[in-house]
């Protein structure tokens, strides 16, 4: 491993989105050449983990640290990376910092990149995974799933490919500033305040006459753009008519597509047990798009047809609360017994 001398640099394994959120196992390396293993956070960086590497060089040579280390292929814990004989490349990312203390990279000091391996005395598969690319240092990963799953792939459109990529999330990284003209940020920062109000009711536990008062809620989620998590409306030709300007994308899934076998209390979207469900009842369904373009979105039964669910915003006229000119209310669809309204 090997970096600038007299900064800090570090590189994490097993990173699949070539981010922090992964929480990738990482060795780091300070100014003074002190070597360190760390499990990242999402944008935090991480605890220091039990040491697990062996030192065999550690030099300096044209303002370059090279630093030569060995370890099992076995992690000392679960937060280290195992190494698998049978895999043949690992998502990394690494970074650079400003100065020898372990810090802030900064957004220009980091990337990202895939590590593949050969096989010896065995020939090798090259194959080719299309065009590659990077925007400000972030390799450009994008997963638009094809039909049925999705029809972004059908529909060629540009935000699954890095050079057709028109703008978008991919250019706004933590800290990344994109500005429509050449100038200098200001240093001053916004500062502002969020105030959440809950309501609650108790909860009573089952008896045997009488069931729970509460259900607990499973949280199901799908992308229409199948996971690309945003897209490109294409501009209409201008001999076309505006009403017939209309853009539709379309995906096909099932529940089982959304079921997530991992402790309930983990995550919002973890279902627990997954082999103990025989169906699902709608409660909820909260569709998400942004003004001023959506225009409608709908949910079908694909077996029968039926609509289950369609949202069409509400958008603001005026300035008075819940009715902002400017802005968008996505009223959700809502199931369940006349009891309860």
């Amino acid at each position: 491993l090997s970096g600038p001398n007299g900064k800090w640099f570090s590189v994490g394994l097993g990173s699949p989105s070539f981010a922090m959120k992964d929480k990738p196992y990482t060795i780091v390396v300070d100014g003074s050449g002190n070597v360190s293993e760390r499990k990242l956070g999402d944008h935090d960086p991480g605890t220091v983990i039990a040491a697990s590497l062996k030192i065999t060089s550690n030099s300096v040579k044209d303002g370059v640290r090279a630093v030569v280390m060995t370890r099992p292929f076995v992690g000392k814990t679960s937060d280290h990376y195992t190494f698998d004989p049978k895999v043949t490349s690992i998502p990394m990312i690494s970074a650079s910092g400003l100065a020898a203390i372990y810090a802030y990279h900064g957004p220009k000091q980091r990337t990202g990149g895939t590590i593949k391996f050969s096989v010896l005395n065995s020939p090798t598969c090259i194959c080719n995974g299309g065009i590659k690319g990077t925007i400000n240092g972030i390799p450009f990963h994008k997963d638009c799933l094809p039909e049925p799953k999705g029809d972004l792939v059908q529909q060629k459109n540009p935000t699954c490919w890095v050079e057709t990529y028109q703008g978008g999330l991919s250019c706004c990284h933590h800290q990344n500033i994109l500005l429509d003209k050449d100038q200098t940020p200001p240093e001053e920062l916004l500062t502002y305040h969020m105030k959440f109000r809950f309501y609650f009711q108790p909860y009573t536990e089952a008896t045997p006459t009488k069931p729970a008062s509460h259900t607990n809620l499973l949280r199901m989620y799908y992308q229409t753009e199948a996971n690309a998590g945003e897209y490109d409306i294409p501009k209409c030709s201008s001999t076309t008519p505006s009403e017939d300007c209309v853009h539709e994308i379309t995906a096909h899934f099932q529940v089982k597509d959304m079921m997530r076998e991992c402790p309930l209390r983990k995550d919002p979207s973890c279902w627990g047990n997954t082999t103990g469900y025989e169906g699902i009842n709608l409660i909820y369904a909260g569709g998400h798009c942004h003004a001023p373009s959506c225009i409608s979105m709908e949910l079908y039964n694909a077996d029968t047809g039926m609509l289950l669910c369609s949202h069409y915003p509400v958008y603001g006229k005026t300035h008075e609360v819940f009715d902002e000119l400017g802005y968008l209310a996505l009223p959700p669809c809502l199931w369940g017994p006349d009891t309860e309204g």
